[in-house]
């Protein structure tokens, strides 16, 4: 199968389980092609990091996944993709609202310190070689009420406006084709540079909690293997794994 643009095929369902589900069911079916994206109005188990579940009311967000070639990358370098995405989006919404965005590791998208997107991916292997990737992404849009969630966004929170669903996928593929690029052209350092530069609490020091015990930390740097590395009040540097930590208010 060769790469193709985003959004070249665009599969709409009013509703499934989630997005990533189906999308792994059509892989294993063989009935899709690279580049396509399926996008649902409504997901009755959509996924998030880690069997997190992501709250969306129906027909009111962009719920995607896109079946990606990323057989070019292996397990050392296969965090770019990640990094990758989250600069897409992260352009894509500044180019929206004129607001700066950050990325807060390992790929959420924040809009004011408040989450707006966020990105799932899960990789296909063959023979231990990267094969492909399904890339699952949700995006607030209209939706203006998120009940039991804290310091959660939408386009619609920030700009008072309605906005069209398919216009905003159609800019999301845009900026995703740019950076898919990138990728491609093996601009790791590049990608690198920019993921950094736009890191929410890069540099700072914070409060951090593992295992209940919580901890002052500087986010000096998010690895190829996606690990973040803190480094502590006492000097060391520590590599975490996602999930492996909480950043505290």
């Amino acid at each position: 199968m060769k790469n193709q643009s985003l959004g070249n095929q665009i599969i709409k369902l009013s509703y499934v389980d989630s997005t990533n589900n189906y999308t792994a069911k059509l892989v294993k079916e063989t009935k899709i092609s690279f580049g396509t994206v399926i996008m649902a109005d409504f997901q009755t188990h959509g996924k998030g990091q880690r069997s997190s579940f992501w709250e969306s009311d129906k027909g009111l967000n962009l719920l995607i996944s896109i079946y990606f070639d990323s057989s070019f990358l292996n397990s050392e370098n296969i965090f770019f993709l990640s990094k990758a995405i989250a600069l897409a989006i992260r352009e894509c919404l500044e180019k929206i609202t004129g607001i700066k965005v950050s990325i807060k590791w390992p790929n959420d998208i924040l809009i004011n310190g408040s989450k707006i997107a966020g990105v799932l991916i899960e990789n296909q292997w063959k023979n231990e070689k990267l094969s492909s990737s399904i890339i699952g992404i949700g995006l607030n849009v209209n939706q203006v009420i998120f009940s039991g969630q804290e310091n959660v966004i939408s386009l619609k929170n920030l700009t008072s406006k309605d906005y069209n669903l398919n216009s905003i996928l159609k800019s999301l593929c845009s900026s995703l084709d740019t950076e898919f690029t990138r990728l491609r052209n093996f601009d790791f350092f590049e990608i690198d540079r920019q993921y950094h530069s736009f890191l929410f609490n890069y540099n700072k020091w914070s409060n951090y909690e593992k295992n209940k015990i919580n901890f002052k930390g500087k986010l000096i740097k998010v690895d190829s293997f996606g690990k973040m590395v803190l480094q502590l009040d006492n000097g060391d540097k520590k590599s975490f794994e996602i999930k492996e930590v909480s950043l505290l208010k």
